[in-house]
């Protein structure tokens, strides 16, 4: 079994400068790309790695009365797309700016080749657990928490040519929401299912998932790389064993620019994440 999501998050420390900064080095894989550059939401997961590794190392927490079986996790990244990365080495180079007792705030830069391409805010806090106080409906309502027999898998699909993540992950999209291999239009909204080629979803794996859709704007006949500006990504609760199903859906698809929501639910009908992004229209040829 592949364990390549487990790899792309193994982080080296390159150096530390006193409790508040540390840098660490990840190694991103080409399975890791969205046509040649490396896509948005699996260098977010990887972001939200160092913020955790740097949670433990920079942040150990000494209040004896802390609930050391609910941590800290990374519950919001927000990340400015500078550049494009590659699939190469990338430092990350981590600062503390805030340690609270309920919240603790860091920034997180990637770089490569001494340019930043990806610069990011993380906020760390302890994850939702039990019942929720409200809940609305959502565009994954009556979605099956597996993929039908017709849906359309990425192994087996012309989409391998462009996302390239397979050997990582299944995905699975909704036909009914991507009727553009049909040759037809239909509104910006996808549906699909992920879930590791190995072992279990965790909330890593849930800041990929909210940006795995293709960009909706394929279904108004707009195709061609649509270039995140800004993503902002929310962890809600630790997922459950199994598939993920998500849904992308824009609410105002502008002539330069439109935004993309992506809601994630577990096998429990759970909502577990849930983005926003600000990107770029396709540029026609």
């Amino acid at each position: 079994m592949t364990r390549k999501l487990d790899d792309v998050r193994i982080l080296t420390e390159v150096s530390r400068s006193g409790s508040d900064r540390i840098t660490y080095r990840a190694v991103i894989d080409p399975v890791f790309t969205i046509g040649p550059k490396v896509h948005g939401g699996s260098l977010q997961m990887v972001v939200a790695a160092a913020a955790e590794r740097a949670l433990t190392e920079l942040t150990p927490s000494s209040d004896p009365a802390d609930d050391h079986d609910a941590p800290k996790i990374p519950v919001a990244i927000a990340s400015d797309y500078l550049h494009a990365p590659d699939a190469a080495e990338v430092d990350l180079e981590v600062l503390v700016r805030k340690r609270g007792r309920t919240v603790t705030v860091m920034t997180v830069d990637a770089v490569q080749n001494g340019r930043t391409t990806v610069s990011s805010s993380i906020t760390c806090a302890r994850p939702d657990t039990g019942a929720p106080h409200h809940s609305s409906p959502t565009v994954l309502d009556g979605t099956p928490a597996e993929p039908p027999a017709d849906g359309i898998a990425l192994d087996d699909s012309p989409v391998a040519e462009v996302n390239h993540l397979g050997p990582a992950m299944d995905l699975v999209l909704d036909a009914a929401t991507f009727p553009i291999v049909r040759g037809e239009t239909g509104e910006p909204v996808v549906r699909g299912w992920a879930r590791p080629k190995s072992g279990d979803p965790d909330t890593g794996f849930a800041v990929l998932v909210c940006d795995i859709s293709p960009p909706v704007v394929m279904n108004l006949a707009l195709f061609g790389w649509a270039p995140t500006v800004q993503l902002t990504t929310y962890v809600r609760r630790h997922p459950a064993p199994g598939w993920l199903r998500f849904a992308a859906t824009s609410t105002e698809v502008g002539p330069g620019m439109f935004e993309e929501d992506h809601v994630v639910m577990d096998s429990t009908g759970t909502i577990v994440a849930q983005s926003r992004q600000l990107a770029l229209i396709p540029q026609r040829s």
